[in-house]
């Protein structure tokens, strides 16, 4: 087939697959590493509109905005480059890809909004993934998100405009999926289902585990920060989307000064790359990948009749030098800080957790409620941060639990916090409270700020992996006092929370 030439201003279908249709990435680095190429090569050249990586082929969706001969130059350059490593990696020598890379010129609306689609769905429609809006090595997460975590410049308004806004274009994908027609008006001269050998079993569910549940906590953000809007009647999220140069980013969301809610953020984020030092150390491993997304967040109430909330929910991977995953585990949990006890609001909440760890084992909620209070333990002063919750970690698949048991159980946890808290905040968020009310919460706040500096595990891997600092630090409130050598009242609510905090009870 005679290969299109590369014209600036035109659009273009670049897709190709390994010899004899071999695998031309390993591993999820391999992939990263194609895509950085990708950047550094084709971004003076060439404008990429979506784009979609397999194991044994890849497709993008470009606009050529410079001349034929340096485009095509560039795209050598991509290939070479890559194959070099890919090579050096897996001790081979020789091509990599079928030669000419295939090119076919766009020239109608319609087409191109078909092919970006089928690209993007591809991984669903070839049984690679369950959601191909979860799938890692693919754009249209970014659309979803405005995320791009691999690093890769992608022209967002001009696809998102082809759809007129990422409702219509989500919806669109989404009504493409098991189509008879997915291909439709889609010449991809027997490039279709290039997942493999016929009959390839689809990845199994580890494999799939990071994406499925970023995906998770993406959506788990969307449904607490909107309820948490509600409760406060004024104040709204802030947005604020970052990158790690090392690889990956976040999305940060924070609210301050509302009617309710002082201070709060309600977090994700998803990073990557080599495992900092002090990390590999910390793990006791040597030269490792890995993989950690989360959603963590913390509400810092006005009122002090309404407690403080920490709830996180996390995943972690990590490879070895041929990026196998080695280790893999979720953790996360969620706790109460209150500055003024109801006991019925302690009762309601650890209900509300130990119903969600019933659905999995009967023996979660004392383990994880035990392990709370252990970490949640201010060792400087002998005290609890709060009245605890659930703490898990290094939840790791075993004969009794898959990592599919593992992620039921934290998802279940997940989708039990706003149960747990807005009834508390609810009930208490209209009670009359005084100066001296207030100057008390300030002065237990500055506990929580101990906690988090000197003992809090998610702070310091924060810290130690170059993660950002101010959604790191988040989690401080932003009004606190500290008193020298103060003591509450004999015989008041205060004192009664001490006590209480200095030998942590069970609510259930």
């Amino acid at each position: 087939m005679a290969q299109a030439i590369l014209e600036k201003d035109r659009y273009y279908h670049i897709y190709n697959r390994g010899i004899n249709s071999n695998h031309i990435f390993k591993n999820d680095e391999n992939k990263r590493y194609f895509l950085k190429l990708a950047d550094k090569y084709l971004s003076p050249k060439a404008a990429i509109l979506a784009y979609c990586l397999m194991d044994n082929h890849y497709h993008m969706v470009i606009r050529v905005i410079s001349n034929e001969k340096s485009t095509t130059h560039a795209f050598s350059n991509l290939f070479n480059a890559y194959t070099k490593a890919f090579n050096k990696q897996e001790g081979r020598t020789g091509g990599l890809f079928e030669r000419p890379f295939k090119r076919k010129q766009i020239k109608d609306e319609t087409y191109l909004k078909n092919l970006i689609v089928y690209i993007h769905t591809n991984p669903e429609n070839d049984g690679i993934t369950n959601d191909f809006s979860t799938f890692q090595f693919s754009s249209y997460s970014y659309f979803q998100t405005g995320i791009e975590l691999n690093q890769v410049q992608i022209e967002k308004e001009e696809v998102l405009s082809l759809f007129e806004d990422f409702k219509n274009m989500d919806y669109v994908h989404k009504s493409n999926i098991g189509s008879e027609n997915k291909s439709q008006d889609v010449d991809l001269s027997g490039f279709q289902n290039q997942t493999g050998l016929p009959g390839e079993n689809p990845v199994p569910f580890d494999n799939q585990i990071k994406d499925r549940f970023y995906s998770y906590i993406q959506k788990l953000q969307d449904t607490i920060t909107s309820r948490l809007e509600e409760v406060d009647g004024k104040a709204k999220f802030r947005q604020d989307l970052w990158e790690r140069p090392e690889g990956g980013g976040g999305r940060t969301r924070v609210i301050e000064k509302g009617n309710v809610f002082e201070k709060g953020g309600v977090n994700i984020s998803a990073v990557h790359g080599a495992l900092p030092e002090s990390m590999q150390n910390y793990f006791g491993v040597a030269d490792a990948d890995f993989f950690a997304c989360g959603l963590s967040l913390v509400l810092h109430p006005k009122s002090p009749m309404v407690p403080t909330v920490h709830a996180n929910w996390r995943y972690f991977e990590m490879y070895d030098k041929s990026g196998n995953i080695v280790d893999q585990w979720f953790g996360g949990g969620q706790d109460l800080t209150p500055y003024y006890l109801f006991d019925k609001d302690a009762a309601h909440f650890h209900n509300t957790c130990k119903k969600a760890c019933d659905q999995h084992d009967p023996e979660f909620y004392p383990n994880y409620k035990k392990k709370c209070d252990d970490y949640f333990w201010n060792s400087h002063r002998n005290e609890a941060r709060g009245i605890g919750g659930l703490f898990f970690d290094y939840c790791k698949a075993t004969q009794d639990m898959t990592m599919q048991d593992w992620y039921n159980f934290v998802t279940e946890v997940g989708d039990s916090f706003l149960d747990a808290y807005i009834p508390i905040v609810l009930k208490r968020k209209d009670l009359d409270y005084s100066q001296e009310h207030r100057e008390w919460q300030e002065i237990r706040r500055g506990r929580y700020v101990e906690f988090n500096l000197v003992h809090d595990k998610g702070t310091l891997f924060g810290l130690r992996t170059n993660g950002r600092i101010e959604s790191i630090l988040m989690s401080l409130p932003p009004h606190v006092q500290w008193h020298y050598d103060y003591h509450p009242e004999k015989g008041s609510e205060e004192e009664r929370l001490i006590h209480i905090l200095k030998s942590p009870k069970d609510w259930v």
